[in-house]
């Protein structure tokens, strides 16, 4: 399966994503898991149907790793699960196809505006079909900063978005939206939660790195702490800021 090919099937995965949440009456916990809605599995029953269907191997994080095969999609079906279910209109699925070599074809999907932001290995990055570039801000005093966790200290930032889906927040770094997307307070993520948006802000030309140093590109069930900034300088400046906030 070629890249064209890959990316045809995730976007058929995420529209079948959408219609299950369409048709979906629900809401709450799944009550199988703490943290898991039942919306998420709504949504990854959707998912990986398609994907498996494709033959592709699926990692997910509402159902590991399922199928075999040299590619494999890290997804997560809804990425911002917590807006989803209280009707916050910020939430996304978050899809990652990956070889031996890291991410191929990634793609992140509104599922509320329906925006598409894509990326191929060595071929840029787009949304809804354009090209995309993030913003040249290079001093952290001048940058919209989007953040998980819970900012006990603001280091002279611009502004700061906290807004509960990192695929999507990765994305707006990508696209100049916002000039930075950073973990405090202790907070992390998951592979399923950032691969598609990293490799986004990568082909886009935007500079990421790992705040405690943890290799970022896994396909594992850990907790990492990436950094994504719209250039090399603001990355170093904003991590550099991230070291000087007390606790």
């Amino acid at each position: 399966m070629d890249a064209n090919e890959i990316a045809s099937t995730l976007r058929d995965a995420a529209a079948a994503v959408r219609v299950a949440l369409a048709a979906f009456e629900g809401a709450g916990p799944s009550g199988e898991r703490e943290g898991q809605y039942a919306l998420d599995l709504v949504a990854d029953d959707a998912v990986c149907d398609v994907l498996l269907r494709a033959g592709l191997a699926v990692f997910s994080e509402e159902s590991g790793k399922r199928g075999e095969g040299p590619i494999v999609v890290v997804v997560d079906p809804v990425d911002g699960s917590t807006n989803a279910d209280r009707g916050i209109p910020f939430y996304s699925i978050s899809l990652c196809a990956m070889d031996e070599a890291g991410p191929v074809v990634s793609m992140v999907e509104n599922l509320v505006t329906r925006d598409v932001f894509a990326a191929s290995r060595g071929r840029g990055a787009t949304k809804n079909g354009s090209t995309i570039r993030p913003q040249d801000t290079r001093a952290s005093k001048e940058a919209i900063v989007g953040v998980n966790g819970v900012l006990t200290h603001r280091p002279g930032w611009a502004q700061v978005r906290t807004l509960g889906s990192a695929a999507l927040e990765l994305c707006l770094v990508a696209d100049g939206s916002l000039d930075g997307y950073v973990q405090v307070g202790g907070a992390a993520i998951h592979p399923w939660d950032y691969l598609a948006g990293l490799h986004i802000v990568q082909e886009a030309g935007g500079a990421i790195r790992s705040i405690d140093g943890d290799e970022l590109i896994v396909q594992e069930d850990v907790p990492r702490r990436p950094l994504a900034a719209a250039t090399e300088v603001l990355a170093d400046e904003l991590l550099s800021d991230l070291r000087s906030i007390p606790g």
